[in-house]
């Protein structure tokens, strides 16, 4: 329910703000380990930090969301789900471009990322019980 929170409330203030608090991404990583315990796996955390570079670097995303998505695969969606999760991701993501679509007319403008990652998380929540 914590986790849940938290996720809800980045998305809220990246929707407001185009920010995401390093304190908000920090309580979420304390909050991610009281629930489940601490289970880093470095080979994945190795494996997402070179991916999420990569992704960040060529497609120019900001910090925020590299930061956050970093969070979400190490720390709240459990490494059986990563394939749950990118697909709601995908599907979250093509929901945010659709709805910006229609609000500006264009792709142009800053568009808030974390709705969708946080969203995505949420749509496995009710299975992943976080």
């Amino acid at each position: 329910m914590l986790v849940s929170s938290i996720l809800v409330f980045i998305a809220a203030f990246d929707i407001r703000t185009h920010r995401i608090p390093n304190s908000a991404l920090l309580l979420l990583v304390i909050a991610s380990i009281f629930k489940k315990g601490f289970n880093l796996d470095l080979r994945t955390l190795a494996l997402t930090s070179c991916l999420i570079f990569l992704f960040t670097w060529i497609s120019g995303c900001g910090y925020g969301d590299s930061k956050l998505l970093l969070v979400l695969l190490n720390f709240v969606v459990p490494s059986s789900q990563f394939s749950d999760y990118l697909l709601a991701l995908l599907v979250a993501s093509s929901f945010l471009v659709l709805v910006h679509l229609i609000r500006n007319r264009s792709m142009r403008g800053d568009m808030a990322f974390a709705p969708a990652l946080c969203g995505a998380a949420l749509i496995l929540a009710p299975w992943s019980n976080f």
